[in-house]
């Protein structure tokens, strides 16, 4: 296996020193090497894929050099426009490297989110005209990096397609935060409070995992949404449930990430007053599903931000004791911004269903009494 820093030494020995991406499980040691050990080299965890391949844009007009994009491989549909319309050779004509964790590999077991565009990952790149080497244990590493360079010294991009368990696994883990509440507990005490009849919708990552469990402990029918992809998106789903089914009350289970990718929708809020949408974040201000890196989400005023895209009410829970369901009373649409640290448990289950199973057993719940 690869060694991150190692293999982070090399790329910047060769003139990539700015890096820009979304985490990925797949790169979890490469993005862990470049917070512990190369602090001095710009890397930004950006909004969403697009974003990051935007801003290597931006680093090479100002400087002249190549710079390194990163994201799991169901990023590259966040890339088609900017690369299509900016950076491709009939416009623009940027380079860049971009380094993609190629989850649902063919002849691989991974969940089902990821089968489909494990296998168009390569297809993709080929449509949009970018060359690849894929990384396994295998390559010669200075090879693929050396026709990488080939590539960018004549303005045109280079992929590396890294396969599973290329990298070494790095143990280290990212700064805690000074949080006690686990997402679990407070998702429980959500759950707890508000009504039985109630619409939930939970985002990507390991926040569904805990609902299902959750259910799954408690005996409980699990005609929740949980959604397994589409990162980004969670508070669209929900927000048009809410819209078209105004008698029932909605509930967006989201986490900050997510949260980040796609804000601007937010905005809807502003024209369409729902009265029956609530939208609660579990913050850690990481994205703890793919390896815990830190993300700007603390950073921001949360209550103004909110509050001028149109939700009515805002309440920040530091204390989940002192969570009542008396909140959920407030006017709406509501934003709970729930303050959680950044650990999970490594067992979580996984839904037993398949998502078309899940699906269909939450339609059922919409078109119940």
């Amino acid at each position: 296996m690869m060694e991150a820093s190692l293999f982070i030494k090399n790329l910047i020995n060769n003139g990539y020193e700015s890096f820009y991406g979304v985490p990925d499980s797949l790169l979890s040691s490469f993005s862990k090497s470049l917070y512990f050990d190369y602090k001095d080299n710009d890397n930004f965890i950006t909004a969403n894929e697009g974003s990051a391949l935007s801003m290597a844009m931006g680093f090479n007009l100002s400087t002249g050099k190549t710079a390194v994009v990163y994201m799991q491989n169901s990023g590259l549909g966040n890339i088609v426009n900017p690369y299509s319309s900016l950076l491709n050779e009939n416009i623009y004509n940027v380079p860049f490297l971009l380094i993609v964790g190629w989850r649902g590999e063919p002849g691989t077991t991974d969940e089902p989110q990821h089968i489909f565009q494990g296998r168009k990952t390569i297809e993709q790149l080929d449509l949009l005209n970018i060359k690849y080497s894929i990384l396994d244990l295998n390559t010669d590493i200075n090879k693929a990096i050396e026709l990488a360079r080939k590539e960018n010294l004549n303005n045109k991009p280079y992929s590396f397609v890294v396969k599973k368990d290329f990298f070494q696994k790095d143990l280290r883990t990212f700064p805690e935060r000074g949080v006690s509440t686990t997402r679990k507990e407070a998702l429980k005490k959500i759950v707890s409070l508000i009504e039985k009849d109630s619409v939930l919708i939970s985002t990507t990552g390991k926040l569904s995992r805990e609902l299902y469990e959750h259910r799954f402990n408690k005996n409980e029918n699990s005609d929740d949404l949980y959604l397994v992809g589409g990162m980004g998106h969670t508070f669209s789903v929900a927000f048009s449930v809410a819209y078209q089914l105004p008698s029932k009350n909605i509930y967006c289970l989201d986490g900050d990430g997510s949260l980040i990718m796609h804000m601007g929708s937010l905005g809807l809020n502003s024209e369409y007053s729902l009265k029956n949408f609530t939208h609660i974040v579990f913050n850690n201000s990481s994205h703890e599903s793919v390896g815990g890196q830190q993300n700007f989400f603390d950073k921001l005023d949360i209550e103004n931000l909110v509050t001028s895209l149109g939700y009515k009410s805002y309440r920040k829970i530091l204390d989940i004791d002192k969570l009542e369901d008396s909140i959920f009373d407030t006017e709406k649409p509501l934003f709970i911004d729930i303050h959680i640290n950044n650990k999970s448990d490594s067992d979580l289950m996984r839904p037993q269903s398949t998502p078309e199973e899940n699906k269909k057993n939450f339609i059922k719940k919409l078109n119940s009494q």
